[in-house]
């Protein structure tokens, strides 16, 4: 039984603590943390006997927590993810690693120190069925040398308009890391265009197109449509030099009623990748009972952040940017990329 600490208790974090206590038999919530203390003392009810606490460096240090679950807000991943590698406690830390490239590096260089790998980013697409079968159908060589890879996402929006920076940081990372997951290669060079949120404020992003060219020389196109009015979507098209795949639609039935034809659009991420979300949790507890790493690594979320900066970048010059062409340290070389 690992017993583990959940730092953040909003939508994200709420769904991981219950995945945990509810449907990973080997994992035990042991204890929560919020700064709003009346949600965070909901979900330790709802995960059984859990110590609540308001500061996470607390939680970190609790000899009962064997391994933590940052789901806090994204400026606070690389700190809180560098405190677990100081306390030699497993993470699963969630999108995105850092929120610069500076603190990426240091959490990078911190698990590199320590010799051996302890934390896991939480890019769930890995663990999708869809996602899943495209890139085993990709491995077997069903549809031959990979050309051009096709990510759609869309959400509904916030009530402010977002940033172009926080579109691609915390929204296309997902897709930055599905194309470099499905396709088995780094990233050379982007080119980063959008529609503003607001034609007054030029740094507002309603809808951003990153085009991409490969290592070896594929193609790639990510559409992020930060507020669509319809719904939340992922989806992804590969062409190759033998045929074409695409995911499989979202789980709703198409249903055909009164001379139309339609289906449901999930309303969020929680929605549309909720079995992935507990394949991820059992996978993770698994892998820290065997004492064998098996997910997306800090190297992933490292690289995934080289080439969302590479993007703002292009967004501010305007022009096309050059990926920096790293060696991947020998301690990730176990997964593909």
């Amino acid at each position: 039984m690992i017993q583990i600490g959940v730092i953040g208790t909003g939508g994200m974090g709420g769904r991981h603590a219950r995945n945990l206590a509810h449907k990973t038999p080997d994992a035990k919530v042991v204890a929560v943390m919020d700064i709003d203390q009346g949600r965070a003392a909901g979900v330790a009810a709802e995960c059984g006997e859990a110590t609540v606490y308001s500061e996470a460096q607390a939680l970190i240090a609790d000899p009962a927590v064997q391994a933590v679950i940052i789901a806090s807000p994204d400026p606070f991943h690389a700190e809180l993810t560098l405190a677990c590698l100081a306390a030699g406690k497993p993470a699963l830390c969630e999108k995105p690693l850092a929120t610069n490239i500076a603190d990426a590096e240091k959490v990078l260089q911190a698990e590199l120190a320590g010799g051996r790998r302890l934390v896991q980013l939480g890019f769930m697409r890995e663990y999708d069925q869809a996602h899943q079968a495209l890139k085993e159908l990709l491995d077997r060589g069903d549809i031959g040398q990979p050309l051009m890879f096709h990510g759609i996402h869309t959400g509904e929006g916030l009530p402010e308009p977002r940033t172009v920076e926080d579109v691609i940081i915390n929204s296309a990372v997902h897709d930055i890391h599905s194309a470099r997951w499905l396709l088995n290669q780094e990233v050379a060079q982007v080119y980063t265009q959008w529609v503003r949120a607001e034609k007054t404020r030029p740094e507002t992003c309603r809808l951003l197109l990153v085009q991409m060219v490969f290592k070896d020389g594929a193609l790639g196109v990510i559409e992020m449509n930060a507020d669509s009015h319809f719904g939340y979507q992922v989806d992804v098209e590969l062409t190759g030099s033998q045929g074409a795949a695409r995911t499989a639609p979202a789980s709703a039935p198409t249903v055909k009623q009164s001379r139309k034809q339609f289906q449901t659009i999930d309303p969020d991420w929680l929605v549309r990748f909720d079995t992935a979300y507990i394949r991820e949790a059992k996978v993770w507890v698994q892998s820290l009972i065997e004492g064998q790493p098996t997910g997306p690594t800090v190297w992933d979320g490292y690289m995934a952040m080289v080439v969302a900066d590479a993007c703002i970048q292009s967004a501010k010059t305007g022009q096309p940017q050059a990926v920096p062409d790293w060696e991947r340290p020998a301690m990730y070389a176990r997964r593909l990329i």
